[in-house]
């Protein structure tokens, strides 16, 4: 199946727990004020890529990296259902002959647990865990995975109610920094303000952006 991916990246800490893979998708009709990640957005941007020669350089990366779980962010996933429900049941049956420990998958997606579970059931059903709801400035969360705090973290599997059930509590989020070939990737979920002050530091030292993932238009 083709899926739209806007890009892939890990080791990733701070979109779930332990060490991640994370794999954003190219495409999204939601548009949250403030969102983070504006070049997620297009449909026709990214790479189109096929899921049966995807899901083995991810499972490879997966093994090759000790990685303990996989992140599925955007972009909105519940857009390409199908074809990540596909990807992620490849990639755990090639996990499972590598002799990999369970790996978890977690979904972020701007929709609501309802309508993500309606409009995408192979992939809702392909997941251990979710984060749903569009996100919303006006509502600052504290929790580590809830951008806003109308957000909910939905546990789906038992695998995901082990591996989650901490980050129902409040916590200290976290951001990581990824440079290479003159970009800068920003991975995480910054608060309100996070981003301008993350800019105007780097003028103070010398760095200007030519362009920004959440400024596109």
């Amino acid at each position: 199946m083709r899926l739209r991916v806007n890009r892939v990246a890990r080791p990733v800490t701070v979109l779930g727990p332990g060490r991640r893979l994370g794999l954003w998708v190219q495409g999204c009709r939601i548009h949250c004020p403030g969102c983070a990640s504006e070049d997620t957005w297009d449909p026709a941007a990214g790479r189109d890529l096929d899921t049966e020669e995807l899901a083995p350089s991810l499972a490879d990366a997966v093994l090759a990296d000790g990685l303990t779980g996989v992140t599925l962010t955007g972009g909105e996933p519940t857009e390409q259902g199908p074809a990540l429900a596909d990807l992620v049941a490849r990639m755990r049956a090639l996990l499972a002959d590598g002799g990999a420990e369970p790996v978890d998958v977690l979904l972020f997606s701007g929709r609501t647990a309802a309508a993500a579970a309606r409009l995408a059931p192979e992939l809702w059903g392909a997941v251990d865990a979710a984060v749903c709801g569009p996100y919303r400035p006006d509502l600052p969360g504290s929790h580590p995975l809830r951008a806003s705090a109308n957000q909910t973290l939905e546990i789906l599997t038992p695998l995901g109610g082990a591996r989650f059930a901490r980050a129902r509590r409040p916590g200290d989020r976290a951001m990581q920094i990824h440079v290479g070939d003159g970009t800068m990737t920003l991975i995480g979920l910054p608060a309100p303000g996070d981003l301008p002050r993350l800019e105007a530091a780097l003028r103070r030292r010398g760095i200007t952006m030519e362009g920004r993932s959440w400024q596109t238009r």
